[in-house]
C-alpha cells in the first residue's frame, strides 16, 4: 500500500461517521433508543423431522398467483407468500381465501434494495404495505422478506420495530439454470431439500421463472415421494403469529 493509501486507510479507521440514520446504520438518525430490544431472523427451520416449507415472492398478481394457489390446493399443501403492497393494493382478492390456508408475509411496498435506503425510507416500505394488509386481509403480517436478500442496518432495525421476523432461505429453484432443460428442476429441488429447508420460488416475474409455475405439481409430488411434508414457514420455525388470524377480509 502506498503512503498516501495508507494515510486515507488510518484517517477512514479513526474518524468519526459522518451521520447516524443511513442506510449501513442500525440506530436511530437522532441516537434515540430502538422501540424493541432485538430481532430475529431465519434462514430454515431447525428441525429433523422431513418438513418444508415454499415459499412464493412478488405477488400477488393475475399472470401466475392463481396458477400457484390452484396447484397448492390439489395437493393440499400450505404455502408462504410474501406480497408486494402495491401488488395487494391493485389486486389483494387474489388470496381472498387464503388467511387461514397460507401465510402472507411482507415483502415490501414496490421492491427496492432496502440496503440501499435509510431508516425513514424503509419504515415507510413495511409500514405501508404491513398497514395495507391488514385493511384487505384483516391481519398485520408477522413475517418480512427482503428483496433481493439484501439487508443493512437500516432495514433491520426497521424490521425490528415493525415486530417482523426477518425470512431469508437455504433451499431457491434458480429458474434460470432451466429454461433449457424444464424438467430438470424438479430433481435439482428434489437434491436441495432438507429437512427445515425454506424453498425460495416466485408468483409472478420474468418468463423463465415461469418453469417452475410449470413444473410446480411435479416438485410437490416427488417431495411427497421423498417423504416430505409441508409446512408454513412460521410453523417450520415455530414463530408466533403463524397464517394469522382473519378479522376482515376483502369486500
Amino acid at each position: 500500500m502506498f503512503g498516501a493509501e495508507k494515510g486515507y486507510a488510518a484517517a477512514h479507521r479513526t474518524s468519526p461517521l459522518q451521520f447516524y440514520g443511513g442506510f449501513a446504520s442500525g440506530v436511530h438518525p437522532d441516537l434515540s433508543l430502538p422501540s424493541v430490544p432485538g430481532s430475529s431472523m431465519v434462514w430454515s427451520g431447525m428441525t429433523n423431522r422431513r418438513r418444508v416449507a415454499l415459499t412464493f415472492d412478488d405477488g400477488p398478481l393475475p399472470d401466475w398467483t392463481p396458477r400457484v394457489l390452484a396447484a397448492l390446493a390439489r395437493h393440499h399443501v400450505p404455502a408462504t407468500f410474501f406480497l408486494k403492497g402495491i401488488n395487494v393494493l391493485r389486486h389483494g382478492a387474489i388470496h381472498r381465501d387464503s388467511v387461514g390456508t397460507h401465510e402472507l408475509g411482507n415483502h415490501t411496498w414496490d421492491h427496492p434494495d432496502l440496503a440501499r435506503l435509510d431508516y425513514g425510507e424503509c419504515i415507510d416500505q413495511l409500514e405501508r404495505t404491513s398497514a395495507i394488509m391488514q385493511k384487505v386481509y384483516g391481519t398485520r403480517p408477522t413475517l418480512f422478506r427482503p428483496p433481493y436478500g439484501h439487508l443493512a442496518g437500516s432495514s433491520v432495525l426497521a424490521a425490528a420495530e415493525q415486530r417482523l421476523t426477518t425470512v431469508l432461505w437455504s433451499t431457491q429453484t434458480n429458474e434460470n439454470r432451466f429454461e433449457d432443460n424444464p424438467v430438470g428442476i424438479v430433481a435439482s429441488v428434489r437434491k436441495a431439500a432438507q429437512p427445515g429447508s425454506i424453498i425460495l420460488c416466485h408468483d409472478t416475474g420474468p418468463s423463465n421463472r415461469l418453469v417452475t409455475i410449470d413444473n410446480l405439481d411435479a416438485i410437490i409430488t416427488g417431495l411427497l415421494a421423498d417423504g416430505f411434508a409441508f409446512s408454513t414457514v412460521s410453523e417450520l420455525c415455530g414463530l408466533t403469529g403463524e397464517r394469522g388470524h382473519r378479522v376482515g377480509g376483502v369486500s
